[in-house]
């Protein structure tokens, strides 16, 4: 690429400032240095945005998309914004050359006010970027690295699938025929096998790099987390496959350095991947590696599916040899009591803190969020979001603050589509009670709490039995708790914990059963921690 007598001056100004701030360093490595710096920054809490505001009828102006969920941010301790334009696999919200823009107005896009914006020579990935800096954020585009979301919504499948059947991973039978949790039902997802897919990743990465002023690229690898037809199959990724998507990564890292040295500040690179290692390389995502030859600048982990026990040690681990932060995800997807009769149930917020809290005890940077939004007219469930971004991002907002930690209830969940692949359920309830035995089980309770006014253990089964429970040896007597029922459905029993029996971190606690007939199945396990303030 020809260097401009603009972009010349532009570096060597860098390169003063720079040389200044980092002596007796080349240019290299000051470049260097000042990403590593970018890099560590304090991050509070990541939002991330699924672009959908674009289809709101109020954001037909650049005020109006504004105003219908990143206005939110201000005053709250969300400092960095990811805004996703993915819609599937090469049809995007911004204006792309290389994919093609989704400006369809039909069944939910109705409002889609994506050719308005671009008639006013703008896009929503521009207006975020240039509110995230006017108000001092960082603004990141983030690519979803093979999302499915037209297997179901038909509007999304983009010509380019149907210009290259050989692409995609499955057949259309796949998606419409196949059952909500079946295995196939994302086969709209294309295989990265092929060289063009992989190339066609790249360059819309490329053209970004190059076309906006956005301080990072995120590759989301968790949507969706299906990449060869192996792995569609139900079968894992092989190390050809594994170095393949590595090879995206390596090129990724090398455009967005390339693309800092011309505009003069380092570009940023982030990556979403599984809780694990082992879980990554299912399906070909190779984190130990990628952090061991220092490609993302950080990391986001996890799906947010088991907010409250998710591993994030490990990755923590792993990125901390190379200075590389580490950002546990908290989907308002998975803070549900997920009882296997019914829908799901919203956390209130101090579900959200403990969730919090135990991410940060176990290596977390600060917290990345997903698929919680502001919404326009809804006063109530704004309020609720601002709350969340205001208290969850520091473990210093966290203290003294009413929380509940749980054991996640989403272990009916494995084998439900990808998940299975990327997340570990094996901590998960619901798990059976034996008439004839005692279940015992790792309550991750993510700070000391002996300043607490009071702690009560709250138990859910669904069928009718008396339970005795004991936390860390220390005998807990139970009583049903029909206000607790009567919200949350089934049958709730809780009693008092002792304050002294709780520690920071892992919490043994035996449940028994009485010897009612029939199976029956602990369906949740709570603590509410009182500092005095409003109940749980």
């Amino acid at each position: 690429m020809k260097t401009t007598r603009r972009q010349f001056l532009k570096r060597g100004a860098y390169g003063c400032a720079a040389a200044a701030a980092f002596p007796y360093l080349s240019f290299g490595a000051v470049a260097n240095a000042e990403r590593k710096q970018l890099a560590n920054r304090k991050r509070r809490i990541i939002f991330n945005d699924d672009g959908d505001d674009v289809w709101a009828p109020e954001a037909a102006t650049p005020e109006g998309f504004v105003g219908v969920r990143l206005i939110h941010m201000r005053g709250t301790q969300a400092d960095t914004l990811f805004y996703c334009t993915t819609q599937s696999f090469n049809y995007f919200t911004h204006a792309t050359k290389v994919g093609e823009v989704f400006t369809k107005q039909e069944g939910p896009f109705e409002h889609n006010n994506m050719r308005v914006l671009m008639e006013r020579g703008t896009d929503p990935l521009k207006l975020a970027v240039e509110f995230a800096h006017a108000n001092g954020y960082e603004a990141f585009w983030t690519l979803r690295m093979n999302d499915i979301h037209d297997a179901f919504t038909p509007p999304l499948w983009p010509q380019w699938k149907t210009e290259h059947p050989e692409t995609v991973l499955g057949v259309s039978g796949d998606w419409t025929s196949a059952p909500p949790g079946g295995q196939r039902r994302w086969g709209s997802g294309v295989d990265f096998a092929l060289q063009s897919v992989r190339d066609r990743a790249v360059a819309l990465v490329a053209e970004v790099a190059r076309n906006y002023d956005v301080d990072g690229i995120d590759l989301d690898w968790m949507r969706h987390p299906i990449f060869f037809k192996e792995t569609l199959d139900g079968q894992p990724a092989t190390p050809e496959h594994t170095a393949a998507l590595t090879d995206v990564v390596r090129q990724c890292r090398k455009l967005v350095e390339d693309a800092g040295a011309e505009r003069g500040r380092p570009m940023l690179l982030s990556v979403r991947v599984p809780l694990t290692v082992e879980k990554g390389l299912y399906v070909g995502v190779d984190t130990g590696n990628w952090l061991a030859e220092e490609l993302p600048d950080f990391v986001t982990t996890g799906g947010g599916y088991i907010p409250f026990s998710m591993p994030v040690r490990e990755v923590a681990a792993l990125a901390a040899r190379r200075e590389i932060p580490v950002y546990p995800c908290i989907s308002c997807s998975g803070m549900l009591r997920r009882a296997p009769y019914g829908p799901g149930i919203p956390y209130g917020i101090e579900g959200w803190r403990g969730a919090a809290a135990n991410a940060f005890r176990n290596g977390g940077a600060g917290i990345s969020l997903f698929n919680l939004f502001p919404a326009p007219g809804e006063d109530g469930h704004n309020a609720f979001v601002r709350a969340v971004f205001s208290e969850i991002g520091e473990p210093q907002t966290l203290a003294g603050k009413d929380k509940l930690f749980c054991l996640d209830t989403a272990a009916h969940l494995d084998g439900c589509g990808y998940t299975n692949h990327v997340v570990p359920y094996a901590q998960c309830l619901p798990k059976p009670l034996l008439a004839d035995g005692a279940l015992e089980v790792a309550l991750p309770v993510g700070e000391e709490v002996s300043r607490a006014a009071s702690l009560r253990m709250r138990l859910q089964t669904d069928a009718e039995t008396p339970l005795t429970a004991a936390f860390n040896g220390a005998e807990i007597t139970l009583q049903a708790d029909a206000e607790l029922t009567e919200r949350f459905g089934m049958r709730w029993q809780s009693g008092a914990a002792p304050i002294e029996a709780a520690k920071a971190g892992d919490n043994a606690v035996l449940v028994r059963r009485g010897r009612a007939e029939g199976a029956i199945n602990l369906c949740s396990l709570e603590l509410a921690v009182d500092y005095g303030g409003n109940p749980a």
